[in-house]
């Protein structure tokens, strides 16, 4: 009889010390899922199981529900990122379990067993206008540059019009050992044609749509002015200057008052300078481009080869009379 009254004391024991266990055990468990963006974005409304969050200032939102073994789905809402100035745009989620669900804007079969963090990543891109100023920082008119190349660090190569709105990247996605970033796309100059030459140095100016929404690139002119001068007496020669630019076009500018012609703001390059002298002669000269320069061309005139000519007909003239002294000469002592 002692032995059974001990028994059941035990046993009250042990009961009273599984209870508290038991009344712990059927508390609910909530899990929280928190959803973050890349870059930071407040204002992105998501959807899990049909609730809606919306990130704040720090770019994440949070969802909180019942410990459980089903499936559950999320969903990305970026309507309203896109303003006059840039726009956002869904590119991918990580630690959504399935990667073949990584690029879907719906995700399902995610579980609520334990707390977790999915990134959604968003590329952006931004309305960026590009002019051109000359090296004294005056705008270039935009039918002399009209297009310009630029290369992004991606190695994608684009055509923009100068003057005029375009859409860039400006930040992409980037996924490296299992970490979802963003990056800040940045372009290069490559080409600013005018005239049939590129005005820039390839790779030399930057820029980046995140920040730079208005891009002044620059690119040099220079002017060049031609004079002419008689090639024997050395007088002031020449009624027009014929330039062959590096697109083939020729342009042809008379000689003032100071007998000079002057064409301006030209891009560095190769030219081809032709002068016109008083009695319709010609001469050309190549000239290499890279600054304001003034050129002088040598032009040889009617007046020079009549004098050319009379010296030679004196030459002759003297060869033949020293000719015929010396025959004379030979013929005596013979």
């Amino acid at each position: 009889m002692a032995y059974i009254l001990r028994l059941l004391v035990f046993s009250g024991v042990v009961l009273a010390g599984l209870a508290p266990t038991r009344a712990a055990a059927a508390t609910p468990v909530t899990v929280t899922v928190t959803v973050r963006t890349t870059p930071q974005l407040a204002g992105v409304r998501f959807v899990f199981d049909g609730q809606t969050a919306t990130t704040g200032a720090d770019g994440t939102a949070q969802f909180t529900g019942a410990h459980d073994f089903a499936g559950h789905t999320l969903s990305v809402d970026n309507a309203g990122l896109t303003s006059p100035q840039r726009q956002f745009t869904f590119a991918r989620w990580t630690g959504q379990r399935d990667p073949d669900q990584a690029f879907r804007r719906t995700v399902e079969g995610l579980p609520l067993r334990a707390d977790y963090t999915v990134t959604a990543a968003f590329t952006a891109r931004y309305r960026v206008t590009v002019r051109c100023v000359d090296q004294e920082g005056r705008a270039v008119p935009r039918d002399r540059v009209p297009y310009l190349s630029v290369r992004s660090d991606t190695g994608d190569t684009q055509r923009l019009p100068v003057g005029r709105p375009v859409w860039l990247d400006g930040l992409l996605p980037v996924y490296r050992k299992s970490v979802l970033t963003s990056r800040t796309v940045g372009y290069a100059l490559q080409s600013a044609d005018a005239y049939g030459a590129n005005t820039v140095d390839a790779g030399r100016q930057r820029f980046r749509p995140a920040l730079d929404r208005e891009v002044a690139f620059v690119t040099p002119f220079h002017d060049l002015t031609v004079s002419a001068r008689d090639a024997v007496f050395g007088s002031a020669a020449g009624r027009t200057a014929r330039i062959r630019l590096p697109d083939g076009s020729v342009r042809e500018v008379p000689f003032g008052a100071d007998r000079s012609a002057t064409l301006r703001d030209l891009p560095h390059g190769q030219y081809e300078v032709e002068v016109t002298g008083s009695q319709g002669l010609r001469a050309t000269r190549q000239i290499r481009l890279s600054q304001t320069q003034s050129v002088q061309v040598r032009v040889v005139s009617r007046a020079d080869l009549a004098m050319v000519v009379g010296v030679l007909a004196l030459l002759t003239a003297g060869l033949l009379v020293i000719g015929r002294r010396l025959r004379r000469r030979l013929g005596g002592e013979g």
